[in-house]
């Protein structure tokens, strides 16, 4: 997640996040035709920019953003999501997020917890954003 003293913190509205990490998914997505066939685990982390004070203040839910609305429509969006890219379903999730709360400044990264690479015992991941940083 960003570093309140870099510059791109300093682009974001408010400065003021709601992040979900660790978020879970089996998904049907990857290059190989085994991997779209059998599926496999992907793990999301997603920042959510909003003005949060409002919320802060009066306790209401209707003033801030209800992640538990993205969790589900992301739980469901994997059962049914098929595609090659991990460009391609971290563009459906940001669709997905921003059909749910319009357009808000989100980071996403999408990981692969297994990429079938011989050899490989890391992560796969792609970061994106949509109306925000980074500028360049």
């Amino acid at each position: 997640m960003p570093d309140r003293a870099s510059p791109e913190a300093a682009d974001l509205p408010g400065r003021e996040a709601i992040h979900l990490q660790g978020l879970r998914l089996w998904a049907h997505v990857g290059v190989l035709e085994r991997e779209r066939q059998l599926g496999q685990w992907f793990e999301l982390s997603l920042s959510l920019w909003h003005d949060l004070g409002p919320a802060g203040r009066s306790d209401q839910l209707t003033l801030s953003l209800d992640y538990s609305l993205a969790i589900q429509a992301l739980q469901q969006q994997a059962r049914t999501v098929r595609c090659l890219t991990l460009e391609h379903y971290a563009e459906r999730m940001m669709e997905c997020v921003e059909g749910l709360y319009g357009p808000v400044t989100q980071r996403l990264i999408l990981s692969k917890c297994a990429a079938p690479v011989p050899g490989f015992n890391g992560l796969v991941q792609v970061e994106r954003w949509r109306h925000g940083p980074p500028r360049s």
